[in-house]
């Protein structure tokens, strides 16, 4: 599973990612999180199963889900569980939303 996490400068989600792939090892669940900036999304969101924004592009949510490709899901991710570097919280949120979006998106 490939999730981008968007950040302002692409390096404040840098510890968040590092929780993000401990919780992921320790559930043996094969991840890769690639920590972007806004400008660096039209590269790293090819191939990405999620996009999630940080609080602090909050504001630019629907900018990034209109750059993203239809059958990827774009979910803000929560300020307190960003903020907590909660890695275990924030993958398991996006593994539900994956699954939720799959199981809307007509066939």
């Amino acid at each position: 599973m490939k999730i981008v996490l968007v950040c302002y400068s692409g390096s404040s989600a840098s510890i968040l990612r590092d929780r993000m792939l401990a919780w992921a090892r320790a559930n043996l669940v094969n991840a890769e999180v690639i920590v972007s900036s806004l400008a660096g999304l039209d590269y790293d969101k090819e191939d990405a199963d999620i996009v999630l924004v940080g609080p602090q592009v909050r504001c630019a949510l629907n900018n990034v889900r209109e750059r993203v490709a239809r059958n990827i899901p774009v979910m803000a991710v929560d300020t307190r569980d960003y903020g907590m570097a909660k890695g275990d919280r924030v993958m398991q949120d996006a593994m539900e939303e994956i699954k939720r979006y799959h199981e809307q998106m007509p066939k």
